[in-house]
């Protein structure tokens, strides 16, 4: 009986002991370590949507004008999250890249290995996006999506003087927890000038004259979720209103250029007028 006993409580403590230690090893699993450009990672870039196709590519479906939010996952071969690696994208195509930084205020993976960014998708095709550090490589494929395949209609590009292709050059960054934005030559150099902008109208109100609203790069189709991000978006004043439409405008109006973000926007067409086209 004594046997039993002794038996019994020395299998409790070997118990005790083994879930110790694998309470410190999953521990371990969850502390970032440093990163390491000799170092190969577990390397993955992550997103809600995508597939892979017959070829063995992953493929992120988006249609034109529309941001997709993107994310780097990096983990050691024993689970254990990468931190501070700074990677280079290289993205070929129209897309523009929303880098580290202008997405949120970090540019280097955090403690749990993830690095957010974006890509603003440009026109109809197949673009290719590579993330690589060191010696590793992550890549996916956007295939952009027309407009014309959603039976969504096209603005007049030939009338503008700015393009959006040219609107979304700005580039937005958080330094030192401020948001610094910095516009293209060609869209400084149209600031306090009469304006032709194209894009599809997201009302502020019920009313049918719109006064204040925005126009976007691309149709919205959730009101919180505007397309095309903060350089995708026109706030528009129009005087004597705008009827509210599903189709795409043309707008002139005088162009004002918002530097510290605190409006919630970087454009703004005043005094503006609707052009018949």
């Amino acid at each position: 009986m004594q046997h039993n006993s002794i038996k019994a409580i020395f299998y409790a403590l070997l118990l005790s002991v083994c879930s110790q230690a694998s309470s410190q090893d999953s521990d371990g699993l969850d502390t970032p370590v440093q990163s390491n450009n000799q170092q190969v990672y577990q390397f993955e870039i992550l997103s809600e949507v995508g597939y892979t196709d017959e070829n063995g590519r992953r493929i992120i479906d988006v249609i034109e004008g529309y941001q997709v939010n993107l994310a780097l996952a990096v983990e050691t071969d024993q689970g254990q999250p990468v931190i501070g690696l700074e990677a280079v994208f290289t993205l070929s195509g129209s897309s523009f890249l929303i880098a580290p930084g202008q997405l949120a205020s970090r540019t280097s993976t955090d403690e749990s290995g993830i690095l957010e960014f974006g890509i603003m998708a440009g026109r109809k095709g197949m673009d290719e996006l590579t993330v690589s550090f060191g010696a590793n490589k992550a890549l996916v494929y956007l295939n952009i999506i027309g407009l014309s395949r959603n039976n969504f209609p096209v603005g007049p590009t030939q009338e503008v003087d700015l393009s959006w292709p040219e609107l979304m050059q700005t580039k937005l960054d958080f330094v030192d927890g401020d948001l610094e934005i910095s516009f293209p030559k060609r869209v400084q150099e149209r600031q306090g000038e009469r304006v032709k902008i194209w894009g599809f109208m997201m009302p502020l109100n019920a009313d049918l004259q719109q006064k204040h609203f925005l126009v976007t790069s691309s149709p919205p189709h959730c009101f919180f979720d505007i397309p095309g991000g903060p350089a995708g978006v026109v706030e528009v004043f129009a005087d004597q209103g705008v009827e509210a439409s599903w189709e795409p405008v043309l707008l002139q109006g005088t162009l004002a250029l918002i530097s510290d973000g605190s409006a919630g926007v970087i454009y703004q067409l005043k005094q503006a007028v609707l052009i018949e086209h």
